[in-house]
């Protein structure tokens, strides 16, 4: 009688023990559930897009947590330090990622590094935005991405871009860095400006590369005559925007290091800016050669290979006719070159007439000019 009493004492405790741990255990899950619903929810996906109107995403990922399918990662969202944390998470969770969109917006000054560093990574379009002009300056961006193959950075701040490890199979690159009115109104030192040439220096692998005229503004400026220009083995096409202030002055520089280059396209800063800068008292007035000095042998491009040249918006300056002249009288390969003026150009020195004049290396070659 005793026995069968403690057994049936023993089986109701049993029975609430079991029904608490199985209550608990379902609580757990439900909260484990309920933390991690989005990570669920994005888990087997090949294509993610996230966005945030907040300055957090609040998406928790697991520390054993895996995207093993994901190859399309598009993200736009402001830059701060617990997105940064959720992102570094987001990255290493991502073992096949081959192309990463990033439009993000910097609303704090804060020192943080950054980094983009997954092997898989063929594609890579970087965009930068800011609430104010120092927002984004004191930030460092380390990209260690071997196999890129293509890579696109906009920002008009000079961040820091590192690229440790230069991609060999580097087929274009687009670096929009810098913002041409602000090295020219002085509110960046040559220090800063610097950075933007050793971000070129890690895509001089690249087959096809855009400087818009921020870029080529912040290089013009940290750049001196004597100091080491990157070679660019592997170049063939080249778009190279002409800034106002420094004008030409990269140009024979680029020539010269390029032996493979086939085509290039020059598109000039507008007149306007530069007249109204001048106007304004910003800076001094730019000397009449405009940063033009021409190669002291000619390059190898263009005894060999340059086929096609693209001149726009054209001052009708003296100093922009001794760099078409230049090209013509040297282009031995060249088999076309198109010119436009700029439209509400202001000066007169140079027209269509003194540029049909020009002697030609090719004969052969088909000059098409245009207003």
């Amino acid at each position: 009688m005793v026995m069968a009493t403690r057994r049936k004492k023993y089986r109701k405790r049993n029975t609430y023990y079991f029904r608490y741990r199985r209550r608990l255990i379902l609580e757990m899950y439900r909260k484990y559930s309920q933390r991690y619903k989005d990570y669920f929810r994005y888990q087997l996906r090949k294509t993610l897009h996230l966005g945030t109107r907040n300055d957090f995403i609040r998406f928790h990922i697991p520390s054993y947590g895996r995207f093993p399918n994901l190859k399309v990662l598009n993200l736009k969202l402001h830059l701060t330090i617990p997105n940064c944390v959720f992102l570094n998470r987001l990255f290493r969770s991502c073992p096949l990622l081959e192309d990463l969109y990033m439009d993000s917006t910097c609303v704090d000054n804060f020192d943080q590094t950054f980094r983009f560093c997954m092997p898989t990574l063929r594609l890579l379009q970087l965009k930068l935005n800011a609430d104010e002009f120092h927002s984004c300056r004191h930030k460092e961006f380390i990209i260690n991405t071997p196999n890129l193959e293509s890579l696109s950075i906009t920002g008009p701040f000079l961040s820091c871009f590192r690229i440790p490890d230069i991609p060999p199979n580097l087929i274009q690159a687009n670096l929009s860095i810098g913002k041409s009115s602000y090295v020219h109104d002085f509110q960046v030192s040559k220090d800063k400006a610097t950075r933007v040439m050793e971000t070129l220096k890690g895509v001089r692998n690249a087959v096809d590369l855009t400087l818009p005229f921020g870029t080529t503004s912040a290089l013009s400026y940290c750049f001196d005559d004597g100091d080491d220009f990157p070679t660019f083995p592997y170049l063939r096409d080249l778009q190279l925007g002409i800034d106002y202030y420094f004008g030409w002055k990269l140009l024979p520089y680029f020539l010269e290091n390029s032996p493979l280059l086939r085509w290039i396209s020059l598109n000039r800063e507008s007149e306007s800016k530069y007249t109204t800068a001048m106007a304004e008292g910003k800076h001094k007035e730019a000397d009449d050669t405009y940063g033009w000095k021409p190669p002291k042998q000619v390059p190898e491009c263009l005894m060999d290979k340059l086929k096609e040249i693209e001149v726009r918006n054209l001052w009708r300056r003296k100093a922009e006719g001794e760099v078409v002249k230049y090209l013509l009288e040297n282009g031995k390969t060249l088999a076309k070159m198109k010119i436009s003026f700029e439209e509400d150009g202001i000066s007169d020195e140079i027209d269509e007439d003194t540029i049909e004049n020009f002697p030609r290396a090719s004969e052969s070659m088909i000059l098409k000019i245009s207003d």
